[in-house]
């Protein structure tokens, strides 16, 4: 099984893995990013790939410490 890149810059699009392609509609309503398709990728675990317009990021996590957070 060959994973996709995560950020593809030629295409400028992000792939972000799911259990099942519900899963990606999901992300991309919750986050509000635009999903462009949906790839299988062979995974028993994640079976499709989420592809994402340009690089969408997640939103720090309310656990993670401020002074580790990105700007």
């Amino acid at each position: 099984m060959t994973r996709s890149p995560r950020y593809d810059p030629d295409e400028n699009v992000s792939r972000h893995g799911a259990t099942d392609p519900d899963k990606c509609e999901d992300m991309a309503d919750k986050y509000g990013w635009n999903l462009v398709r949906i790839e299988e990728t062979g995974d028993p675990m994640l079976e499709v790939d989420c592809v994402f317009d340009g690089e969408p990021q997640f939103p720090p996590s309310p656990y993670e410490p401020q002074h580790e957070r990105e700007e």
